[in-house]
């Protein structure tokens, strides 16, 4: 049991915008709107307001929240109680996911998954591993699914998958005509950039910071969010970038871009199952968990 409007309340407030709560639950910015306002008409009060580009709750909507935060929390606790009792895994499963899983692992997996677990509804959030954390952190997901190192932060992690990392460009850029690159090579094209606190920023800056490159001397064209954009962009003719290899498999075959050697290296880093406490997880997370540990991931190329 769950009601959708207290859920996506809560997470316009920790969010404190209407689009990146759209965006975390994977619906229109008009639906999330349109929930918010069925509930502000159904309590009779208003909930939330804007200042500038910041939404901020009102002294209802703050009472609201932490009675909100509470039951929903009591409906999870709920379906978890039905589901031991009667061995049966169903309900509710929040998780987080960096967007080059959830756009390239996740859809295989969860085939799989809902075929076995066809009772399971998954509300799954999309954010960077920074924010992947908060979640975890603040109890809007249960499991998060990184990419890369998490630092010092302490938490509970299993390793799932391994991916590498590709430094691409335009089938026409000058770097791609090359057999052999090195590190300051990269310094004459203009880089795309993933977002900073993403798995995926912090490996590109180890990677300068080993070769001895200082960041100042990286011409940067864009900082973006999304892989699949990324590689769009260097198909442009924009600069290079670099990303995960699940995402260039299509241009690739298309023959648009060029995977650029860099001295012969392999650059490789994990993925990996987080949470605060593997055994404050529910059940259906519990199986979920296992399953994904279990399952395995095949590139396509």
């Amino acid at each position: 049991m769950e009601d959708h409007r207290l859920k996506a309340f809560c997470l316009v407030v920790e969010m404190k915008s209407f689009s990146k709560a759209a965006e975390a639950k994977l619906m229109t910015q008009s639906a999330m709107s349109h929930l918010i306002k069925n509930l502000e008409d159904e309590l009779g009060v208003k909930l939330l307001i804007r200042q500038g580009k910041t939404v901020l709750p009102t002294s209802a909507g703050r009472v609201i929240y932490a009675s909100a935060k509470h039951i929903l929390e009591q409906y999870r606790e709920m379906d978890d109680a039905i589901s031991a009792l009667t061995q049966k895994v169903k309900g509710p499963l929040p998780l987080g996911a960096s967007m080059t899983i959830a756009t390239y692992l996740l859809p295989q997996v969860f085939y799989t998954f809902f075929r076995k677990y066809p009772e399971v509804r998954i509300d799954l959030s999309v954010s960077n591993t920074e924010g992947i954390i908060h979640d975890l952190r603040e109890g809007t997901i249960d499991i998060g699914i990184v990419e890369g190192n998490i630092g010092n932060t302490p938490v509970f992690l299993e390793e799932i998958a391994e991916d590498e990392i590709v430094i691409i460009a335009a089938d026409d850029n000058q770097l791609a005509k090359m057999d052999r690159l090195g590190p300051r090579d990269l310094l004459s094209q203009p880089l795309i950039m993933p977002e900073t606190g993403s798995g995926i920023r912090e490996f590109i800056d180890d990677f300068f910071r080993t070769a001895q490159i200082d960041t100042r001397e990286i011409k940067v064209a864009m900082t973006i969010g999304n892989p699949e954009l990324a590689v769009q962009l260097v198909q442009s003719g924009i600069g290079i970038s670099f990303v995960s290899k699940w995402s260039v498999f299509k241009a690739l075959k298309d023959g648009s871009i060029k995977i650029l050697d860099i001295s012969g290296r392999k650059l490789r880093r994990k993925f990996y199952l987080v949470s605060l406490e593997k055994e404050q997880i529910t059940m259906t997370g519990r199986i979920f968990w296992d399953f994904l540990k279990e399952y395995r991931f095949f590139m396509p190329f």
